[in-house]
């Protein structure tokens, strides 16, 4: 897909339309995805991309250009949970 089929998409079920592919601030993930973020030298990302697959399927990455550089694939939707605080 193109980034602008991608976005097309995003908006999520809650809006009627979309995939719930979208970008999530750093400052928003779960505790273990930012420390994970700062062992692998990340840790100056300001967003990662979450790419709905299906049901909970995501994978999660960094828009560069064209492509997503692919950080985790997560079946559950438990690795980078997004946190409220």
């Amino acid at each position: 897909m193109t980034w602008a089929a991608i976005m097309d998409a995003s908006g999520g079920k809650s809006r009627g339309h979309g995939n719930n592919s979208h970008f999530v601030p750093v400052s928003k993930l779960a505790k273990q995805a930012k420390e994970r973020l700062k062992e692998i030298g990340q840790e100056d990302l300001s967003d990662l991309f979450s790419l709905r697959l299906d049901g909970k399927t995501r994978i999660y990455g960094i828009r560069d250009g064209r492509a997503l550089k692919l950080l985790w694939y997560d079946p559950s939707h438990t690795v980078c949970q997004v946190t409220n605080k």
